[in-house]
């Protein structure tokens, strides 16, 4: 009986926020922020889009780096942000890569995270809040790196 409530409860926060436009991100830039002995900085910007008429609060980022199909570094990050309606909001990622993580010459990169997003209305908050609704959106971005540069060699 419980499960079914619930059930009900998530389907009727879904039809509620279902008049509002999904946000979408895209990775813009991934750049070397800077370099340590241990390890090399990059900076990742996501671009959040909003094309509807409701702001939408955003939540927690997080994202994943894939090296040569290896994940290397696991993040989490707060937005921080209200994306207002018909606008754009930028959110910097820090990735730190271990050297020993990241091979001589060219490899393959891959970042890839969930942005969750709150739908308007008290209602949907709390169901946010208490992890029964919690709608998110993915993006990707693919590139490369050069470990043997990057190292100064």
């Amino acid at each position: 009986m419980i499960a079914f409530r619930l059930v009900a409860i998530v389907l009727i926060a879904a039809l509620l926020g279902g008049c509002v436009t999904r946000p979408t991100a895209r990775v813009e830039i991934a750049e070397v922020a800077g370099t340590t002995e241990e390890a090399v900085v990059l900076t990742c910007t996501i671009i959040a889009s909003n094309t509807g008429e409701t702001e939408l609060p955003l939540r927690m980022v997080d994202y994943t780096l894939v090296i040569d199909g290896r994940r290397v570094f696991r993040g989490r990050r707060s937005a921080e942000a209200t994306l207002s309606r018909q606008a754009e909001h930028s959110i910097e990622l820090p990735v730190p890569v271990l050297w020993t993580d990241l091979p001589e010459g060219e490899v393959e990169f891959r970042l890839e995270g969930q942005l969750g997003y709150t739908l308007p209305g008290i209602f949907l908050e709390a169901m946010y809040d208490a992890r029964l609704y919690r709608p998110t959106v993915g993006f990707e971005y693919e590139g490369t790196l050069d470990g043997t540069a990057l190292r100064g060699g």
